[in-house]
């Protein structure tokens, strides 16, 4: 017997796909009342007879009869099949179809079916919180000082009616109480987002309190979460409901259903910070305004951005805040910037936001700063430029590996190509050059290459690497003066022109230190034994801390190989490992919410408001003029060095320990121990060589 489609699936297909959109695809649809009508296209007709509702996501032609949903349009419209038009919505929204053969288990199908039943109920609820709010705002006797705060912020009762904004009074269970009288009632609630379980005494009450109520539309105009804000002192200022099974929030655009209601044919979209801002841009006439919900701008929100319009316009604020989220809206648009499509930045002066600016200024001038916003080729360069020299070769170093990488994103096209030469004009390389940069992708040193490499250079660089006052013994100390400041002379550690790769060198120092120990007389005495095993001065190399952090912020996707923060880290002494902990777990981070390596731009941008940025920014630059290496057996080896440095700093303190008149039989046998993880060590590194 075939097998058949998941009644559950196709809830779940029909749930996830908008009549409105798939139908205006084929037939250009156009707004009448509640509903959008068309010329039928399954018979002639000169007058539109065919009627699309978006509430009941069905479609009717009064001409023909034709009639039904999302799956029977693609059946008539294309002459397919049942399975064959589920098979094609279903790609079109990302899903595999599932076959309810024998193979498939009732424990699944009941899975699905209860996930499909879950849904509805939290739209029902969410449906039902959102006409408890607004009777609220126009009925409880607090309703004043909400109306108040509205009145103040320009809106009016037509615009909030728009939006549905409402009012959820104090008090800690009101909104429990009118949609949970009953105790087996509440858990739904939980689910839905809008109440709260405290763990410790298992106290439920309503998640928005005394709070201005905005609710979150999809597509379809279903409400599936709010946003709240505090109209008292209580934090957070604003607040928004948790993931659910309806709700997704770096999927979902406050906004963009009131939109296109609105205006169905938009020409662009606006990118705004804040569910106020979107009211009140409506409030003054500016409708294709949309905000991300506590998130930055995604790739699944461009998706849907660049579905319904070719334009789209990032405003936010002036201040740092603003320019990190318009910087990360930047990386995040480019892959999507494909000929034919724009983007473009409005950035406000300081201490404005398009809800005061608009307020101010009125529609005609804000429009006029829209239509000014700078696009976003000037934008990356603007951004990637700044502080830096043009005239400074390493500057352009710099730019040329930043920004090559970024231009590689960008679809094939015109727009790639005129950027790519844009970046050749500016920084004087050709184009070759650039798309070997844009690559960063490094070949594998052998074990072969690596000795003889070491051979090659020990001679001739021996007394530069080992005499230069730039490469003198890297004891960091956190109480060194001004260790942090932007000057290069802060920094000695920077590698000489020709000099001998740090890991060879460091490798080698150990080997030939691991020689002499062995070939020393011995004795019984760990504390005589030990003396000269550890160096009084760390090995003749870079400062490892700096190594590990100058291939992270040129290479961020090295961390994958460090995904746990080595514990030597965190007990060392010296500032730099601080900051290596800091940077491995910013990258960690970015990792989790990019869903990919960030490029060292994003990175750069993410790391500029810290205290220790003069130092990276001067590392970051500095390594772009390194030879190219394995970058992840480097960084490896660099946290491998800053062990040492650790082992170094245990023996200091169980030297001193040790000379104690009181010191117990526990020392000597914790010296020997560290003894024996030193020799390790070293063996790990003489096996990479």
């Amino acid at each position: 017997m075939a097998s058949r489609i998941p009644q559950a699936f196709i809830d779940e297909l029909l749930d996830r796909t908008d009549i409105v959109d798939l139908v205006d695809g084929h037939v250009k649809l156009k707004k009448t009342g509640r509903n959008y009508s068309a010329c039928c296209p399954f018979h002639k007709e000169k007058t539109p007879s065919f009627s699309v509702a978006p509430d009941k996501q069905f479609y009717y032609c009064f001409g023909c009869g034709a009639g039904g949903n999302a799956i029977g349009f693609m059946m008539q419209l294309a002459n397919m099949n049942f399975p064959e038009a589920v098979e094609e919505l279903a790609g079109k929204a990302g899903l595999t179809v599932p076959k309810d053969d024998s193979i498939t288990s009732k424990a699944a199908s009941a899975a699905s079916q209860a996930k499909t039943q879950a849904r509805n109920q939290a739209y029902a609820l969410l449906n039902s919180a959102s006409q408890y709010y607004q009777s609220q705002l126009r009925r409880h006797p607090d309703r004043q000082k909400a109306v108040t705060y509205l009145k103040g912020r320009g809106l009016n009762g037509q615009i909030a009616q728009r939006f549905g904004v409402g009012y959820a009074p104090a008090g800690w269970q009101n909104l429990m109480q009118e949609l949970a009288p009953k105790k087996e009632q509440e858990q739904a609630l939980i689910d839905a987002g809008m109440a709260v379980e405290k763990e410790e005494n298992k106290r439920r009450y309503d998640r928005f309190r005394d709070r201005i109520m905005f609710p979150i539309k999809d597509y379809k105009g279903r409400i599936i979460a709010f946003g709240g804000r505090v109209l008292g002192d209580d934090k957070p200022k604003y607040l928004n409901s948790p993931e659910t099974v309806v709700f997704h929030k770096q999927k979902e655009l406050y906004g963009l259903y009131e939109a296109r209601q609105h205006e169905r044919n938009l020409k662009r979209i606006m990118v705004v910070e804040g569910y106020m801002d979107v009211v009140a841009l409506a409030q003054h006439d500016i409708n294709y305004a949309v905000a991300t919900l506590g998130t930055s701008t995604s790739s699944f929100h461009l998706e849907r951005i660049f579905k319904l319009v070719s334009e789209v316009v990032f405003c936010f604020d002036g201040d740092a805040a603003g320019l990190k989220a318009a910087d990360r809206a930047m990386h995040t648009c480019l892959p999507f910037m494909a000929d034919g499509r724009q983007a473009r930045f409005l950035l406000l002066p300081d201490g404005e936001d398009p809800d005061s600016l608009v307020r101010q200024e009125g529609k005609d001038q804000f429009t006029a700063r829209i239509v000014d916003a700078t696009p976003l080729s000037d934008f990356l360069f603007q951004r990637l430029s700044q502080d830096l020299d043009p005239h400074n070769l390493e500057h352009r170093a710099k730019l040329a590996t930043d920004a090559s990488p970024l231009i590689a994103t960008i679809p094939k096209g015109i727009m790639h190509s005129m950027m790519e030469a844009r970046l050749s004009k500016i920084t004087g390389l050709d184009k070759d050059t650039l798309a070997e940069l844009s690559a960063l992708k490094t070949p594998i040193m052998t074990e072969e290459s690596n000795i003889q490499d070491s051979a090659n250079t020990q001679q001739k660089n021996s007394a530069t690497a080992l005499d230069a006052p730039t490469i003198r013994s890297r004891n960091s100390n956190a109480n060194d003066k001004g260790h942090h400041k932007g000057d290069s002379r802060e920094y000695p550690d920077y590698p000489i022109a020709g000099a001998q790769p740090d890991h060879l060198q460091d490798a080698q120092h150990w080997t030939q230190e691991y020689h002499e120990q062995h070939q020393a007389t011995s004795t019984d005495d760990p504390l005589t034994a030990l003396k000269p095993y550890f160096s009084a001065t760390l090995p003749k190399v870079q400062n490892p801390a700096h190594a590990a952090l100058r291939i992270i912020l040129r290479h961020p996707e090295t961390a994958e190989h460090v995904p746990q923060i080595p514990s030597h880290l965190s007990a060392l002494k010296m500032q730099d490992a601080g900051v290596l902990i800091q940077l491995l777990n910013t990258v960690q981070d970015m990792f989790q919410t990019l869903k990919r390596w960030p490029n060292p731009a994003e990175l750069h941008i993410e790391c500029a408001t810290w205290d220790a940025w003069p130092m990276l920014r001067q590392l970051a630059a500095m390594e772009s003029l390194l030879p190219q290496g394995n970058y992840p057996q480097q960084l490896e080896e660099a946290i491998s060095r800053l062990l040492g440095h650790h082992f170094e700093e245990r023996l200091n303190q169980l030297l001193h320990l040790a000379s104690q008149p009181n010191a117990d039989a526990s020392i000597k046998k914790q010296l020997k121990e560290l003894l024996r993880e030193k020799e390790e060590l070293q063996k790990r590194l003489k096996s990479r060589q």
